[in-house]
């Protein structure tokens, strides 16, 4: 009986680790083609949703689904929304432009 408990657990380990090499493969064949693209984001005012916007990227460009440039672009931030932008560039990674 022991035996068979461990045939069972070493078979499912076995196809677990199959599975995940698969899904591995898979991943790498469906990633998009590295292309080095800058996306730019503009703040207004007191940068509403100029976070979110960069966090997401910053994601993306964490896990490898994509390979680029951050930049934040002043389009009237006030002191509140260049600190906001200020903050992500250290944060982020990102760039500012004043």
């Amino acid at each position: 009986m022991g035996m068979y408990l461990a045939f069972t657990v070493l078979g499912l380990l076995a196809a677990f680790g199959l599975l995940a090499l698969c899904w591995l493969l898979l991943g790498r064949l469906l990633l998009p083609v590295p292309l080095n693209l800058t996306v730019s984001l503009t703040g207004h005012g007191d940068g509403e949703g100029l976070e979110q916007g960069v966090r997401a990227l910053h994601w993306l460009r964490r896990t490898g689904l994509w390979r680029g440039d951050i930049r934040i672009v002043d389009g009237g931030l006030s002191p509140r929304g260049l600190a906001v932008a200020r903050r992500l560039v250290e944060d982020c990674h990102a760039q500012l432009h004043i």
